[in-house]
């Protein structure tokens, strides 16, 4: 048999260079396919913003930033758009028998009112970094307390209960803390710091058979205010004032016109400004619970 001997030098040049041409042609052929791949998955995208407070298109109403189907899924109402038209403005609006809410700027509404009987509804954190509710009354009107307008010792009795919320009252439980004193009569513009319960906190409108108070008696918003917020109100402070300057109104003041109503124990409190070292207080009119007592 013979022998064939041969050399590779030859060879070994073009065989690189081939296996090089495929190594080349395959590695585009792949970033080609990575590139489209990502270019498909890219309109898959999930877009994910913070559930923040938003302005609806709903005049006088705040909501919150939800997709249209969470906002669906918790009952609330969209109204306009927000995160760059990603999210609805979420409208929470409850009533009268409206069960319990968790959810920021949520609405109190006397549309179900009826007389006779209370309208409550239970309002609970919407996380545990909340530490307190503040209640915008937008609308408050409700009976006046117990007036007279002559007093006299034949009316002892008359007396003794100005002042009192015997018809309508609003009051606010707080398990595991100091409720606000319950009040009555108009109190539209006014507003309340309510220590934020884990065991949830019920607003409760008690409307008497003999109130005049009607379905749009009174709006109240509901702001959930965290604890590391700047908005937060000092500890036992029932009502917190922020502006340099401002007007402090006891409940039912009604420009004047209204009746001091009793067992109003609170504190009202006024942040202190940069630069300033004093505050100044100056009342236009000063009265008693008694008719006609100008002090």
């Amino acid at each position: 048999m013979q022998q064939v001997k041969g050399s590779l030098s030859c060879i070994t040049p073009v065989f690189v260079w081939v296996l090089l041409l495929l190594l080349l042609a395959v590695s585009g052929l792949n970033e080609n396919i990575t590139q489209r791949a990502e270019k498909a998955l890219s309109v898959f995208t999930v877009v994910k913003f913070p559930n923040t407070a938003c302005a609806s298109s709903t005049t006088g109403r705040n909501g919150t930033c939800y997709t249209s189907s969470e906002c669906s899924a918790k009952g609330g109402t969209s109204s306009g758009s927000c995160a760059s038209s990603f999210g609805v403005c979420c409208i929470f609006e409850k009533t009268c028998g409206g069960g319990s809410s968790s959810e920021n700027s949520t609405y109190f509404t006397s549309s179900a009112l009826s007389k006779g009987s209370s309208c409550g509804l239970t309002i609970c954190k919407s996380d545990s970094t909340v530490c307190q509710l503040r209640l915008d009354f937008e609308t408050f009107v409700l009976n006046n307390p117990v007036t007279s307008t002559v007093v006299t010792i034949a009316t002892p009795v008359a007396a003794n209960r100005i002042g009192s919320c015997d018809t309508d009252s609003f009051s606010v439980t707080v398990p595991g803390g100091k409720s606000p004193p319950a009040i009555c009569g108009t109190n539209t513009g006014q507003h309340m710091y309510i220590p934020a319960s884990d065991q949830c906190n019920t607003l409760n409108g008690n409307i008497g058979s003999a109130s005049t108070a009607s379905t749009s008696a009174f709006t109240i918003k509901v702001t959930q205010v965290p604890c590391s917020s700047k908005t937060k109100a000092p500890n036992g402070c029932l009502q917190y004032f922020t502006s340099d300057t401002g007007t402090i109104e006891t409940f039912n003041y009604n420009s004047a016109a209204g009746v001091l109503l009793v067992n109003q124990g609170y504190s009202t409190c006024i942040r202190a400004g940069r630069t300033y070292c004093a505050i100044c207080y100056y009342s236009s009119i000063f009265k008693m619970s008694v008719p006609n007592a100008i002090a």
